[in-house]
């Protein structure tokens, strides 16, 4: 059974990565994570768009088999290879 999630992703607030990184970064990130997820679900989607906060946040929503737990260590690994701070939406 899949369930969906939903997160706000923002470079870390003391994030030093070069602007054009990050913008390289926000472009695959869908893509990127889709990815890392695959490896444990590879029927795993992930979608992302603007978020009203402006430029260099994004929405990202994701569709798994996978649990909290798996969704979460992912999400860990991935934020902290990026310089990320992803959040959940409520």
């Amino acid at each position: 059974m899949n369930t969906n999630f939903s997160y706000h992703v923002q470079f870390s607030e003391h994030n030093e990565t070069p602007e054009a990184e990050r913008e390289e970064v926000m472009n695959t990130l869908s893509d990127s994570l889709q990815g890392l997820l695959a490896v444990n679900d590879p029927g795993a989607t992930v979608t992302d768009s603007a978020s009203q906060k402006g430029e260099g946040h994004k929405i990202i929503e994701l569709t798994t088999a996978l649990d909290d737990e798996q969704v979460g260590a992912a999400l860990k690994v991935f934020s902290k290879q990026h310089g990320l701070s992803i959040s959940a939406l409520e």
